[in-house]
């Protein structure tokens, strides 16, 4: 019978136990105040909408005391604290704080109910004292940390609902440990003096049926048995150890009847202290006034659970769960660009409705609303005007609301800062015999456009334009839909290498037909469709997902713990492989990168690392090296030298460049064959490397030095092309 109840005291604590991170659960969501104030909802700060892990942008938030804007310095401190080192390291000092608070909540929940405080009147036993002081150890140590981590300033615990609650539960948890470090030094000692004193003076007088159930051996008090109306004290006796003998009989119960079972008879008793007969009722002198003390502050501290309990509740319910908050005029307006749009453009509701940001409640209204002032919103509302000013361009301005880290690579990217490099690099800009329509329809679909507005509308010739290098009204640099198409923003379509091909394709820089001769482009077409390009992790793996890498799989997505992911399309590369002479790319001056070739290479080589081995990846890399400088050395430099001759001797005009055959056959040597040969090699597809690269090259060079030594033999100049369409056209 006490086993069994034992046992289930036991199972009922480890429930509770397991039952308790229920309290806990949860992230706390962003205020009602921050939708107010910004017009951002959940998903500004949160991995997920209405909750779930933060973003750079919301441990920014929390940095910046819960305000807006957030200084890019904050932003910058958040992105250290968001890498892997740190992530793992709050996840295992968050993990060890909650295990010392849930053992030591359960430790105090399992004392008031199942063992009570006005039983324990011999002092705290040992071994309860330990666990209690470690656990609080344990929960101010890594609580510092915590707090350090969400709390910059004194005045971040007084200006958001979360600061304030932390500071109250820290006050309550200072007034928790000081009540029990009081109990277990002052008080535990005092009471232990007052259970001896008590224990040396007690008589049959004092125990009686009433409270013999008080003297079962445990929590330092005496162990006390009653057969046939004696009264035995059994504290001494090994067999008797914490009033169990043998888990069989319990002390302070009557044994009468249960010694008839028993393999011996009463002449055990004759070696055990006898205290007299058992009275039928008596006094009942268990709790001294220090007993009643502890009494007090065991109660005091569970209060203080409770009352932790409360603010964690507090913080964790006390936000509103209605998702992004919208004023009454912008969520009419959203459902009016709802209702219209599904009459005359049904395709970009479907879009919509199938992408995370319909999911997570970003609307029409939420990209395209132009912003407005507060005294505007107000007129509108006092003219029960549901309508809200839109742009028609979205910029990487708006996403970064979002999306700061994605942009802030982005916009450090080739990508984003293309026009400039087309600019100073390819000379059918600056000098090109094409006109502006042709540029319009041509080269500013890809590299983007500059786009002027007027009256609040976009340019014809500016406009539509989706170029990854796009230089927006607002001054921002790229649009985030080249890849992440509208109004579907699909990351597994970005994932793919056809995502890519709209641009990186033809006779000047033909990746994607590069690709897809190589060996990974034969397997991406023969199995893609059993790969997962939309894991529900959000982490795109190879070996997992994919078994072999497409154009993101190594200019972006991470690797493993390895190489973090990236939108700088612009990492990664050791070499310029679309400059005119190969050179590194921190040495590329239309656009140099911020960093070393080698660590670039290393975290490409990381990259190819996935599926090759290590000498594998490493003459791969060396064979690269060769081809570049061949193409230097044996092509591209010998023809800027002839080039340069032709020039020094009048031979070539300066006026215009493309009037004269030589300055095409240049042109299209380093800008066509050149970069097949050196592409093609680095992404594996021989053909290009050779039939369409050097093979072609060799013919390119050939030809071009023929007739430059006709040139220069006869001293001639060469013919110039008169009468070419659209050459003074340079807007």
């Amino acid at each position: 019978m006490h086993l069994r109840r034992f046992l289930l005291k036991r199972f009922f604590t480890i429930i509770f136990c397991l039952l308790l991170p229920g309290f806990f659960s949860g992230i706390a969501h962003a205020r009602s105040e921050y939708a107010l104030k910004t017009g951002k909802g959940c998903i500004f700060c949160h991995q997920q909408d209405l909750g779930g892990p933060l973003k750079v942008v919301g441990i920014a938030y929390i940095k910046n005391g819960y305000q807006y804007p957030i200084p890019n310095s904050l932003l910058e401190k958040a992105d250290v604290q968001q890498k892997s080192f740190h992530r793992i390291l709050r996840l295992i000092v968050g993990y060890i704080h909650m295990v010392a608070a849930f053992i030591f909540i359960g430790a105090i929940f399992y004392i008031h109910i199942f063992i009570k405080p006005t039983k324990i009147t011999g002092g705290i036993p040992r071994g309860e004292r330990i666990l209690g002081v470690s656990c609080m150890v344990l929960i101010t140590l890594t609580g510092i940390y915590l707090t350090w981590f969400r709390i910059d300033r004194w005045a971040h615990f007084f200006n958001n609902l979360f600061g304030i609650m932390l500071f109250i539960k820290i006050g309550l948890f200072c007034l928790m440990v000081t009540t029990a470090l009081f109990a277990i030094t002052v008080v535990h000692r005092k009471m232990k003096k007052e259970a001896q004193a008590q224990r040396a003076s007690k008589t049959d007088k004092e125990i009686t049926r009433a409270n013999l159930n008080h003297f079962d051996g445990t929590s330092g008090r005496p162990s006390c048995i009653v057969f046939e109306n004696s009264l035995y004290d059994v504290s001494d006796s090994e067999k008797w150890s914490e009033g169990n003998h043998f888990r069989k009989h319990k002390a302070g119960n009557d044994l009468t009847e249960e010694l008839k079972g028993a393999p011996h008879g009463p002449e055990v008793f004759q070696n055990i202290k006898r205290l007299g007969r058992i009275e039928e009722e008596g006094p009942h002198h268990l709790l001294t006034s220090t007993g009643k003390k502890f009494v007090i502050m065991a109660y005091a501290n569970m209060v203080y659970i409770f009352l932790i309990i409360l603010c964690i509740s507090v913080w964790r319910w006390g936000f509103p769960l209605s998702g992004p908050y919208k004023s009454k005029e912008a969520a009419l307006s959203a459902q009016s660009c709802i209702d219209c749009h599904e009459k005359l453009q049904p395709g970009i509701l479907n879009d919509w409705r199938k992408s995370v940001h319909a999911k997570v409640g970003v609307d029409c209204i939420k990209c395209h609303q132009l912003e407005t002032t507060a005294s505007e919103l107000a007129y509108m509302a006092h003219l029960n005007h549901t309508l809200v000013p839109i742009s028609m361009v979205v910029s990487p301005k708006t996403c970064e609301s979002c999306h700061p880290k994605e942009v802030k690579e982005y916009t450090s990217s080739k990508h984003a800062n293309t026009i400039e490099i087309i600019w100073k690099i390819d000379k059918w800009m600056t000098d090109g015999m094409n006109n502006g329509i042709e540029r319009t329809t041509g080269c500013f679909n890809c590299h983007g456009s500059v786009i002027d507005v007027m009256d609040g509308k976009p340019i014809p010739g500016t406009w539509p334009n989706v170029g990854v290098g796009r230089k927006n009204p607002d001054g921002s640099l790229g649009s985030c839909t080249s890849c992440h198409t509208r109004h579907k923003f699909s990351v597994a379509e970005a994932r793919k290498p056809e995502a890519c091909d709209q641009c990186h394709l033809g006779p000047d820089h033909p990746q994607i037909e590069i690709y897809n001769e190589s060996k990974h482009g034969t397997i991406y077409h023969a199995e893609s469709e059993t790969w997962n390009f939309a894991p529900e992790d959000g982490k795109w793996l190879a070996g997992r997902d994919y078994r072999t890498p497409t154009c993101a799989s190594c200019h972006m997505s991470q690797v493993r713990s390895q190489v973090e992911n990236t939108h700088d399309v612009t990492q990664r590369l050791s070499w310029e492989l679309q400059a005119p002479l190969t050179i590194r790319p921190e040495a590329f001056k239309p656009f140099p990168s911020g960093t070393s070739w080698e660590k670039e290479r290393h975290k490409m080589g990381l990259v190819c690392m996935q599926c090759h081995s290590e000498t594998w990846r490493n003459d791969h890399f060396d064979n690269l090296d060769k081809v570049v400088s061949h193409y230097n050395q044996t092509y591209y430099l010998p023809a800027r030298q002839r080039m340069d001759e032709l020039y020094e001797k009048g031979l070539l005009s300066t006026d215009v460049y493309f009037d004269e055959n030589p300055e095409w056959e240049f042109y299209e040597l380093w800008h066509y064959e050149g970069r097949r040969a050196r592409m093609g090699t680095a992404m594996m597809a021989p053909d290009y490397a050779w039939w369409h690269g050097f093979y072609e090259l060799k013919h390119r060079l050939i030809r071009f030095m023929a007739e430059t030594d006709t040139l220069l033999e006869n001293n001639q100049k060469a013919h110039v092309y008169s009468d070419f369409p659209g050459k003074k056209d340079k807007k």
